[in-house]
């Protein structure tokens, strides 16, 4: 048995609803997902807590367990158990940590929020490869290929400004499932997007309710035109729900955390899986959202 050292508080009240029934979808070394009534679900390894999944600690790769996709997952509010091998989660004892955004506090505009952005575009060069769309961030007048995409990206900063929440979700919409992955590259900028939308829009006073209704609707029409694990990270974001990692990043933007901080949480963000995508998103939301406004 494996007990979890921390679990997506989301994740942890659904599992207390009662007894459910799930499908191994994915095994990694680091990771298992499952496929269950309530969503894609995650066990995780050493890395930051995500949405809808729980942490634990020191065990072998899930790849030498011998789980394997199709397998079934039983669930309930000690944890979970794949019946078929040895490997049972005790969520009893785990840490609920809370990774919606709606629970952020006491955020506003720094008046260096540039000087900040220039941290997490820094942390994005230095973690750019071939693969990602970083250039939307650090060079989008040079971005060749990735042009539609930045097009459509402008159309939804142009859309949410208007308040045309329906130009706005129809530009969200052909922004999905660009890019390979089994979450597309675009669908986790859009992630990303959201994110920033969110966080600018609590610092700007704008109401929890409404804020949330618009992310909604980016999100179900950008999760229309994708895959389903882009469809799930889009519908966790329009949620408001973030890993451990990118909401201290948040926090960190609109606060007066220091430099330091912010520019190693961008760091570890840029050197995790798909983590450019996110910041690249970040940079495009803030800079579409606001600095472009303000310039």
């Amino acid at each position: 048995m494996e007990t979890a050292l921390k679990i997506c508080k989301r994740l942890h009240s659904y599992l207390y609803a009662g007894q459910f029934h799930g499908k191994v979808t994915g095994v990694y070394d680091k990771r298992l997902d499952m496929e269950t009534p309530f969503g894609l679900i995650a066990v995780v390894q050493r890395e930051c807590l995500k949405p809808f999944s729980c942490l634990v600690g020191s065990l072998m790769p899930f790849t030498a367990l011998g789980i394997r996709p199709g397998m079934d997952v039983l669930l309930d509010k000690n944890g979970l158990d794949i019946p078929q091998t040895e490997l049972v989660v005790d969520v009893t004892m785990a840490e609920d940590v809370d990774l919606s955004m709606d629970a952020m506090t006491n955020l506003f505009l720094p008046m260096d929020l540039n000087m900040r952005l220039r941290h997490v575009r820094r942390a994005i060069e230095q973690g750019a490869g071939s693969e990602d769309l970083s250039l939307l961030a650090l060079s989008p007048r040079e971005a060749g290929p990735l042009a539609p995409l930045g097009t459509q990206l402008k159309a939804l900063s142009d859309g949410l400004e208007e308040g045309d929440i329906y130009a706005a979700c129809t530009a969200a919409a052909a922004a999905a499932g660009f890019g390979s992955g089994s979450v597309p590259a675009s669908d986790i900028l859009l992630s990303g997007y959201m994110a920033a939308y969110t966080a600018l829009s609590f610092a700007l006073g704008r109401s929890l309710h409404r804020v949330r209704e618009v992310t909604r609707q980016l999100a179900a029409a950008a999760a229309q035109n994708t895959n389903e694990n882009g469809a799930a990270a889009l519908l966790q974001a329009g949620e408001g729900l973030v890993d451990e990692d990118r909401f201290q990043l948040l926090r960190s933007l609109f606060s007066d955390t220091a430099y330091t901080t912010l520019s190693g949480c961008a760091m570890r963000i840029a050197g995790a899986e798909s983590g450019v995508n996110f910041l690249t998103g970040i940079c495009v939301g803030i800079t579409g959202q606001y600095l472009m406004k303000t310039i």
